[in-house]
């Protein structure tokens, strides 16, 4: 009898002590560092910013090298994955994400008031929107516009005639600021939502998602 009463009050403390340890997944779900962008079935991208440097200033714009740790937070918690590089190109007029990947130099050409981009061609790059105001305009800026991405860029007085958001191959990061969009440009639109599962849609993939959590 004694023996079972001094498990019983082993398995009661076990029990509070457990009840009042924080829940560490649950704890940081909405980490105040952190910048969530695409949500699938499977969870959601989410990023923090580790570093922005500005590297050139233009009439339009100014060119900031940036640095970021990707996660993945879905039901079972969140998951960390790798640290990226890539560019931001600051623009009222012109706004671009700029990724470095297998060789390539991607320039992705925001277009916040597009006429030509379907939903779900504005799902694909919300990330890219994310990145992009997190990282010119604060953190908030950056959730909101993963979710309103036209609704964010006309309160901050963004102006872009663009119809439709576009990604074209760059020589350097820093040709962004003089890339036009009517030149060598291969229309988000026209990109499946759900291409078939090749290593080419791998990479591309991977180009859209730039300096971002990747699917």
């Amino acid at each position: 009898m004694r023996i079972g009463t001094i498990l019983a009050g082993l398995w009661l403390a076990a029990g509070a002590a457990q009840a009042q340890a924080p829940d560490k997944t649950r704890q940081d779900y909405n980490r105040a560092d952190l910048v969530r962008g695409l949500c699938q079935p499977d969870g959601c991208d989410e990023f923090a910013i580790l570093s922005v440097e500005s590297v050139r200033t233009t009439a339009e714009g100014v060119l900031k090298r940036t640095r970021f740790k990707t996660f993945h937070a879905s039901s079972s918690g969140r998951e960390a994955r790798s640290e990226e590089t890539g560019y931001v190109y600051c623009s009222q007029t012109r706004p671009a994400v700029v990724a470095e990947k297998q060789g390539r130099t991607v320039g992705i050409l925001l277009a916040p008031f597009a006429t030509q981009d379907s939903r779900e061609t504005v799902r694909r790059y919300a990330n890219v929107a994310a990145t992009y105001f997190a990282v010119c305009h604060g953190l908030e800026s950056g959730r909101a516009a993963a979710k309103d991405l036209a609704g964010v860029a006309h309160a901050l007085g963004y102006r872009v005639p663009a119809p439709q958001t576009v990604t074209i191959d760059l020589r350097a990061p820093e040709d962004v600021a003089q890339a036009a969009p009517q030149a060598a440009q291969r229309p988000s639109a026209a990109a499946p939502a759900k291409p078939a599962a090749t290593d080419e849609r791998r990479e591309d993939e991977s180009l859209t998602q730039g300096p971002i959590p990747e699917d």
